[in-house]
């Protein structure tokens, strides 16, 4: 008689975990998609990054050059004119 009354609460016991864990298991989908959601938009991140790596690169490039060029612009315009002489 008593085993009956373990083997009922063990029975029960399982009945209530498996209640327990059914809402966390449908979840588990979602949060799946989310996850590969968030994967998918870390890697475009670093892509991001990447890309911006080099334009911040090819911005200094391109600003030394501007500077050169003004360097010789000024330069020319500081030059006397051979039309003055």
């Amino acid at each position: 008689m008593i085993w009956w009354i373990v083997a009922a609460l063990v029975v029960l016991g399982v009945v209530l975990l498996v209640l327990a864990v059914l809402p966390v298991l449908r979840r588990l989908a979602g949060l799946k998609r989310a996850m590969m959601k968030i994967r998918q938009r870390a890697v475009d991140a670093q892509a991001l990054e990447a890309a911006a790596g080099a334009l911040q690169a090819r911005l200094a490039e391109v600003s030394t050059h501007a500077e050169a060029v003004a360097h010789r612009a000024a330069e020319i315009r500081d030059q006397p004119s051979r039309r003055e002489g």
